[in-house]
């Protein structure tokens, strides 16, 4: 990817979306959000009534704090000469597979900072359905990001064991 693309993170996570997370925690958090719609609206064995958005705010900058920290560990299985090969060779997309699932989840978690932080001073005039779909969206992207972060541990143990074979 020629030049930087700090100004467009989106990009990152566009060019990189095959390899932001594994099959099987897409299953599993399809199956999540599947498992949460159904137990709300069709069979009534979840309640959100209790449902505090504000108070996930602590959780998301969290998130972001430990995507930041797998991020810096896992740039430290690179030195300087392995990230310049990286960014150039087949015009920088193994640089880019490597930055798009910390782009992601760190996106998942900017948005779920946001939205508990304003949303307990926004009111808006929904049916009751839509406001219990808002909140299942919601817990459902926060799962997504705790998944992502659980794939950026993964990533990480990788780079750090490849790091040990590398010459």
């Amino acid at each position: 990817m020629k030049g930087n693309f700090y100004n467009n993170p989106l990009k990152v996570i566009w060019k990189s979306k095959k390899n932001l997370m594994p099959s099987y925690l897409i299953v599993l958090w399809i199956t999540f959000l599947l498992a949460t719609l159904v137990g709300d609206f069709y069979y009534d064995f979840m309640d959100f009534s209790s449902f505090q958005i504000g108070t996930y705010f602590s959780v998301s900058s969290t998130g972001l704090t430990l995507t930041l920290a797998l991020f810096v560990a896992g740039k430290s299985a690179f030195n300087e000469e392995d990230l310049k090969r990286l960014a150039n060779h087949e015009e920088g997309r193994p640089l880019i597979d490597f930055l798009g699932p910390y782009v992601f989840t760190a996106l998942l978690f900017l948005i779920t900072g946001l939205l508990s932080l304003f949303g307990p001073y926004i009111i808006l005039p929904l049916k009751h359905e839509y406001m219990e779909l808002i909140k299942i969206l919601y817990i459902n992207i926060l799962f997504l990001g705790i998944l992502s972060l659980f794939n950026l541990v993964i990533i990480m143990l990788n780079d750090v064991y490849a790091s040990a074979f590398r010459k």
